[in-house]
C-alpha cells in the first residue's frame, strides 16, 4: 500500500484527470436512469411459471389489478349509478386498460314461467326506483357479488380495473396510470378520502413513491447527518469536505454502473446511493484518524501520509473485501432484484475503497498539514474517546471471562429466539402502518372478501369435458370443501352461475337439486343465459368448454398463506376429481408464495457463502488460522442477536429481513479488522498482551469508535421510510451495528487477554 501511495502521489495530476473523465461519464449514464418498479422485474424475471401465468391471463384475465373500493352508503342511487357509469367509460378510454368491473357488470338472473331474464342490477333499479332496496338486498347474497363488487356490510362498492399484460408500457408509467385513475373518480365528483386504493399497482406505485423519496429527500439528508457528525468528530474542514468528495464520486461512480445493468431504478436499488456513502465515509475517517495520529506522533506530513496508508490502509484494505463478500451473497437470492441489488452494492464497495486510497492521499498531499488534533474544540472530543477507552481497557483487562460469560449467555438467548422465527411476506405490511395504501389494504380486507385472488383451473379433456354432469357435481363438491378451508373467504366459478341458473329455471318445483343432472342441461343453461344477454362468460369458462377457472378470496394477503391455501386446494382438486380433471393452480401472490422458499434459501445461501468468504480472508489477512476463526465470533454474534430478537418480538418478519443479515456481516466486520490489524502490529512493538491491547485501543480504538457513530448515524435516517426494507436499514440495522461494536471493544480483547487469540511476537 505503501508503493502504491508513493505512485498516486507522485502522478497525482494525470490521477486525478483520469478520474475526472471517469466521474462525468459515470455521471452521463447515471442520468439516463429511471425510478421504476414492476413485480416482474423484482421478481420473476424469465421465470416459467409466471410465464404459463400470463398465458392464462390471455383467456381467463389476470389478478393483477388494481381496485378501487368507493364508499357510498346509496350506490343504487340514480345520480349515483351516472356518476359510477362516466367513471367507467372514462377509465376504459385509457389505452392500457383492458377490462373494468363494477355494479354496472353485475347481472341479476330470475326466472319467470320457464323463461329466463339477465339483466343489470343497477339498470333495473335506476328505471324502478320503487325496487332498489330489493334488489340491493339480493345482490349483497349473489355470489358472484356479493364480497366481490358489493362490500359485506354494503356501504362501499369496488371497481376492479384490469390492465393489458400485453402492452409493453415502460415502469415509470405505472403510478401515472394509478393516478388516472383516481383523476376519473374525483373528476365525476367522489371525494378523494372515500376511495381506497388496493392490488399490486397500488402497491407498486407506493414502492416508487418511496424510491424517490429515498434519492431526493433521504440521500440529501443523510448527506446533511454525516457532515455534521464528522464535523463533531474533527472540528476542522478539511476532513468533511474530503469525504463528501470521496463519497459523491464513488456514488456517481456506483449509479453510473447500477443503470448500465437495469436502466430502472427499484425501491431498493434507490437505496443504494445512500449506503455507499455511509461506506466511504468509513473509509476516509479512518485514513484521516490514522493521518492525524501518526502528525501526533511527531512525524512529517509525508511520512505521516505514508505511515497512515501503510497500517490503515492495508486494513482498509481488507475490510473492503470482506464487505465485499457480504454485499455480493446478496446475489445469491434467485430474483432479479437482489441479483442486481447484490452486483451493485459490491461494485460500489470496491469503488470506495479505490477512490478512498487514491484520492484521500492525494488531496493529504495538497493540503497543508493540519494543527495537531487535539488542538481547540477537537481535544474535548478526543479526551472523552480517552476516557471511555481507557474504562474499556481496564475493564476488559480485568473482568475477561465475565465479559465472555455475559455474551455467551446472549448468545444462547438469541439461538432460542431464532427458533421461534416465522418468515411471511406480505406487501401491504412492508408500508409503514399510517401509509394511505397500508390503510387501505386494511380496510378492503374488512370490508370485502379480500383483495387476494388464489386462481385454480380445472381441465378436463374427457369427451364430454367439464359437462359431464358427474364431473360437474364433484367440483362443486370440490369448491364446497375449499370455502370450507379457514384461510378462504370466498371461492366463485361457473358452478355458482349453474346452480342460480338451475334454481331459477325451476322455480315453483317441490324439490330441486342443486345442479342440472345431464350435459345437455348444463350446455342449454350456458346458451340460454348468453341468449337472455349474460356475460363475462369468458372469464370464468373457456370456449371449448375444457377448462373452468375458479377463484379464490382470501382476506390475508400474505404470500406464504396464499400459497399453502393453494396447495391445499390442490390437494382436494386430486383427491375428489381424481384422473377425470387436472388441477392447476396460479396467481401472482401465490407464485409469489411459491418462489418465497427458493427466495429464503438463496438467502441463507447467501449467508453462508458471507461468513465462510469473511473466515477465509480473516486467516488471510491476519496471517494466523487461529485468530482469523476466532474473529468471527464477534461478526456472527451481531447476526445471532438480530434473529433472536425478531425472533422473541415480532409475530412474523419479511423475506427482505433476511438479506439484511448480509448486509451486516459485511459492514460489521470492519471494526473488528481494524481492531485485530493494528493488534497484530502492536504485539509485536508491546512488552505484554495488556500494553497491546491499551496501545491498540487507542490507535484503532478511536477509528472504530468514530467510525461506528458514522455508521448508526447515517443509517438512522432509513427508519424516515415508510417502506419495511428500508425502514429496517435504520432501526434494526444501527442495532446489530452496536452490538458489533460492543462485541468488537468488549468482546474481541476479552478474548485476547484469555489467550484465543494471540500473533507470535
Amino acid at each position: 500500500m505503501t508503493a502504491y501511495f508513493r505512485f498516486i502521489i507522485r502522478y497525482r495530476v494525470p490521477v486525478l484527470l483520469v478520474l475526472l473523465l471517469i466521474t462525468v461519464v459515470a455521471g452521463a449514464i447515471m442520468s439516463q436512469g429511471v425510478i421504476a418498479s414492476t413485480i416482474a422485474g423484482m421478481f420473476f424475471g424469465d421465470n416459467p411459471k409466471y410465464a404459463d401465468y400470463l398465458e392464462r391471463t390471455r383467456t381467463f384475465g389476470g389478478n393483477d389489478v388494481l381496485i378501487v373500493a368507493v364508499q357510498d352508503a346509496q350506490p343504487f342511487a340514480p345520480e349515483n349509478i351516472d356518476r359510477l357509469r362516466r367513471v367507467v367509460d372514462e377509465i376504459k378510454q385509457i389505452p392500457t386498460v383492458r377490462m373494468v368491473r363494477s355494479l354496472l357488470d353485475a347481472q341479476h338472473i330470475k326466472g319467470v314461467e320457464g323463461e329466463l331474464i339477465v339483466f343489470p342490477y343497477v339498470g333495473k333499479a335506476r328505471d324502478e326506483p320503487d325496487l332498489a332496496q330489493t334488489l340491493f338486498a339480493q345482490m349483497r347474497d349473489d355470489p358472484l357479488a356479493g364480497g366481490i363488487l358489493l362490500s359485506d356490510d354494503a356501504t362501499a362498492h369496488a371497481v376492479m380495473i384490469e390492465f393489458d399484460p400485453e402492452i409493453d408500457l415502460p415502469a415509470e408509467e405505472g403510478p401515472t396510470l394509478v393516478a388516472k385513475v383516481i383523476a376519473a373518480f374525483t373528476d365525476a365528483g367522489y371525494a378523494r378520502e372515500n376511495l381506497r386504493t388496493v392490488g399490486f399497482p397500488a402497491y407498486v406505485a407506493a414502492f416508487m413513491e418511496q424510491s424517490t423519496f429515498n434519492i431526493k429527500r433521504l440521500f440529501p439528508f443523510v448527506c446533511l447527518i454525516l457532515l455534521a457528525a464528522v464535523w463533531l468528530m474533527f472540528h476542522r474542514f478539511w476532513p468533511v469536505a474530503q469525504t463528501m468528495l470521496v463519497a459523491l464520486v464513488a456514488v456517481i461512480w456506483t449509479m453510473g454502473f447500477a443503470v448500465l445493468l437495469d436502466r430502472e431504478i427499484s425501491v431498493l436499488t434507490s437505496m443504494v446511493p445512500i449506503v455507499i456513502l455511509i461506506i466511504s465515509f468509513s473509509d476516509v475517517i479512518h485514513l484521516c484518524s490514522a493521518y492525524l495520529l501518526e502528525l501526533g506522533n511527531g512525524k512529517s506530513k509525508d511520512e505521516a501520509l505514508l505511515a497512515s496508508g501503510s497500517d490503515v490502509g492495508k486494513a482498509c484494505l481488507l475490510t473492503s473485501v470482506t464487505t465485499f463478500f457480504g454485499f455480493i451473497a446478496v446475489s445469491f437470492v434467485p430474483a432479479p432484484i437482489f441479483r442486481i441489488l447484490g452486483a451493485v452494492l459490491g461494485f460500489g464497495v470496491g469503488i470506495a475503497l479505490l477512490l478512498a486510497v487514491t484520492l484521500t492521499p492525494i488531496l493529504f498531499s495538497i493540503i497543508p498539514a493540519p494543527k495537531p488534533w487535539r488542538a481547540g474544540a477537537t481535544g474535548h472530543v478526543q479526551d472523552i474517546l480517552d476516557r471511555l477507552l481507557n474504562g474499556v481497557g481496564r475493564f476488559t483487562e480485568k473482568r475477561p471471562r465475565l465479559i465472555v460469560l455475559l455474551f455467551v449467555a446472549l448468545t444462547a438467548v438469541s439461538v432460542f429466539g431464532i427458533t421461534q422465527l416465522r418468515i411471511e411476506t406480505d406487501f401491504a405490511k412492508r408500508l409503514d402502518k399510517n401509509h394511505p395504501v397500508r390503510q387501505d389494504s386494511d380496510y378492503f380486507k374488512n370490508a370485502f372478501a379480500g383483495s387476494t385472488a388464489v386462481d385454480v383451473f380445472i381441465e378436463s379433456d374427457r369427451p364430454e369435458g367439464l359437462f359431464d354432469p358427474d364431473l360437474f357435481a364433484r367440483i362443486d363438491r370440490f369448491q364446497q370443501q375449499v370455502e370450507q378451508l379457514p384461510e378462504v373467504a370466498n371461492v366463485y366459478s361457473l358452478v355458482d352461475l349453474m346452480a342460480t341458473l338451475h334454481r331459477e329455471m325451476n322455480v315453483g318445483e317441490a324439490s330441486v337439486s342443486r345442479l342440472p343432472d345431464s350435459r345437455a342441461a348444463l350446455a342449454q343453461y350456458m346458451l340460454l343465459f348468453e341468449m337472455s344477454g349474460g356475460k363475462d362468460l369468458e372469464q370464468l369458462i373457456d370456449s371449448p368448454r375444457r377448462t373452468m377457472h375458479l377463484v379464490l378470496q382470501l382476506p390475508d394477503e400474505g404470500v406464504r398463506n396464499a400459497y399453502d391455501t393453494g396447495e391445499k386446494a390442490r390437494s382436494l382438486g386430486a383427491e375428489i376429481l381424481g384422473d377425470d380433471a387436472e388441477v392447476e393452480v396460479t396467481g401472482l401472490i401465490y407464485l409469489l408464495g411459491d418462489w418465497l422458499d427458493d427466495l429464503v434459501a438463496g438467502q441463507r445461501r447467501g449467508l453462508l457463502f458471507a461468513v465462510l468468504a469473511i473466515a477465509v480472508m480473516m486467516v488471510i489477512g491476519l496471517r494466523s488460522l487461529r485468530v482469523g476463526l476466532w474473529s468471527m465470533a464477534p461478526n456472527v454474534l451481531p447476526l445471532l442477536v438480530l434473529g433472536g430478537y425478531l425472533g422473541l418480538f415480532w409475530d412474523q418478519i419479511d423475506s427482505d429481513i433476511l438479506a439484511l443479515g448480509m448486509v451486516a456481516v459485511g459492514i460489521g466486520v470492519d471494526d473488528t479488522i481494524h481492531f485485530l490489524m493494528r493488534f497484530r502490529i502492536e504485539s509485536r512493538r508491546q512488552p505484554d498482551t495488556a500494553a497491546a491491547v491499551r496501545q491498540t485501543l487507542h490507535f484503532s480504538g478511536r477509528g472504530i469508535v468514530i467510525t461506528s457513530v458514522i455508521l448508526i448515524a447515517g443509517f438512522a435516517p432509513f427508519a424516515l421510510s415508510d417502506y419495511l426494507s428500508i425502514d429496517i436499514m435504520g432501526t434494526l440495522l444501527p442495532m446489530t451495528l452496536a452490538v458489533a461494536l460492543a462485541a468488537d471493544l468488549l468482546l474481541v480483547p476479552a478474548l485476547v487477554h484469555l489467550k484465543y487469540m494471540r500473533f507470535k511476537k
